[in-house]
């Protein structure tokens, strides 16, 4: 009998990104549900872990364990030259691993599908503009010194939104991509009614490897949650 071949890595790491990606829409679909404080992206990630918690309990089974996403995990170094000093501020807000069991050397050994978190809505003061920041400190993360996504093939955003309609801030969004990482795709949304909506950027980074990269968008509307 022919032995069945194994799938490759790629294989693996999307169907890892297909499982958490369905982890945190049902999670985030909870959220929305919740009477929440808005006023730090800490608090809603905090409230979030609670429910991530939860769905990874409910969809795992013996032959499929979901191991629950790691808050604010800090990126290890695995090589000489990432070592900082002890001095590290690449934190991403979520991180869920996967063992990479083609691995050719131990820096490829274990690829993390890292998660950053931003609250979308109106400036909070003249200097703190949430849309900007969803950009300049959240998206850039993912092609700058901060490294998110490194050797993964995929990472992912999710924006809590506050207050303002969803399409104002996908424009201002945008407007700001333009003027800060101009050679990014536009963000596309359809703003279906539902608490949750998708998009997904395909980016060629220029900072961090693999230089093909692709970006999910998960926002999700807290504005009743106040």
């Amino acid at each position: 009998m022919a032995r069945k071949a194994l799938p490759s890595f790629s294989a693996l790491w999307e169907k890892h990104e297909e499982i958490y990606t369905g982890v945190f829409k049902a999670a985030l679909q909870r959220l929305s549900e919740k009477h929440l404080d808005l006023s730090h992206e800490d608090r809603i990630s905090e409230q979030l872990c609670l429910i991530l918690n939860q769905v990874c309990y409910e969809i795992s089974n013996p032959e499929r364990e979901v191991p629950n996403p790691i808050w604010e995990n800090p990126i290890h170094p695995v090589s000489e030259d990432e070592l900082t000093n002890g001095r590290s501020n690449k934190r991403p807000d979520f991180t869920c691993k996967k063992v990479n069991s083609f691995a050719i050397d131990p820096s490829e050994h274990e690829i993390s599908f890292h998660i950053e978190c931003k609250r979308l809505g109106s400036p909070t003061s003249r200097t703190w503009v949430l849309n900007e920041r969803y950009v300049t400190n959240g998206i850039a993360r993912f092609d700058s010194a901060h490294e998110y996504g490194k050797r993964a093939n995929s990472g992912m955003m999710v924006g809590y939104i506050i207050d303002m309609e969803a399409d104002q801030i996908l424009a201002e969004v945008n407007q700001h991509q333009k003027r800060h990482l101009s050679h990014n795709p536009t963000l596309s949304f359809n703003f279906d009614g539902n608490k949750v909506s998708t998009a997904v950027q395909n980016l060629q980074r220029q900072n961090v490897l693999p230089q093909r990269f692709r970006l999910s968008h998960l926002w999700v509307d807290l504005k009743t949650c106040a």
